[in-house]
């Protein structure tokens, strides 16, 4: 099987929003290999499976780290919807357009119709429920594409990262920092995918990102990241 893009899918701990996470160093260890990335802060698994169902991923790898199952991911069909989410207090930013949709991701909200959704519609007992069912059908349809596949989890992570060796500050934000995430895409997604890499380019994410003071949002991360990705490259 020759593999020229890896598909990676996940909420926040892959979004890269506040500082680089999994795929983005997935990106820099791998220049040779198309990277697509579908991602949203606070997404849920019917966003992500829904983007997964859209692209063509046949003889390609796919990292697929699946969300907190309970959370709702909202097409927005009408002004009410798209009321709510607007006037959200924390995800009044947190809509993305795919193809003729365009998704509210509600996240951790605390409107009363979301509320509603996770207390009295879907408790915790059909979300575990309807989760087991689609890693089940995930799977079935990644072996039917002959892809090379790995599936982990957000909640996998956060365990992952509280580690004692992890004992590196996020500030106030929940994201684990990108030291975290460089261990956990060598250690718990990359050993399993089986994808060769450089092994002088890793060496040098590594020095690179222990060496550096990640702050949360940055205002310079994208430049930090982009000097650190094109040293790299110098190196080769």
């Amino acid at each position: 099987m020759s593999i020229s893009k890896i598909f990676c899918f996940g909420d926040g701990y892959a979004h890269g929003h506040i500082w680089p996470e999994w795929p983005q160093i997935l990106k820099a260890l791998i220049p040779n290999r198309e990277i697509v990335l579908v991602s949203g802060i606070g997404a849920g698994n019917e966003f992500l499976l829904n983007g997964l169902l859209q692209l063509d991923v046949t003889d390609q790898a796919v990292i697929f780290q699946w969300a907190a199952a309970c959370r709702l991911d909202k097409i927005v069909e009408d002004t009410q919807w798209s009321d709510i989410g607007k006037n959200d207090p924390v995800y009044h930013f947190n809509f993305y357009q795919r193809d003729k949709n365009l998704w509210w991701l509600s996240s951790a909200s605390n409107h009363h119709h979301v509320r509603s959704y996770h207390d009295f519609y879907v408790q915790e007992l059909q979300a575990r429920t309807r989760l087991e069912d689609q890693k089940k059908l995930l799977t079935g349809y990644l072996v039917g594409k002959r892809c090379r596949y790995v599936e982990v989890s957000t909640e996998q992570q956060e365990i992952y990262s509280q580690q004692q060796q992890f004992r590196v500050s996020r500030g106030s934000e929940i994201q684990p920092s990108p030291v975290v995430h460089l261990h956990f895409l060598f250690e718990e997604i990359l050993p399993k995918l089986n994808i060769p890499y450089d092994q002088n380019r890793k060496d040098g994410l590594y020095r690179a990102i222990l060496n550096t003071d990640w702050k949360p949002y940055d205002p310079d991360r994208e430049e930090i990241w982009q000097n650190i990705v094109n040293s790299l490259d110098i190196d080769r």
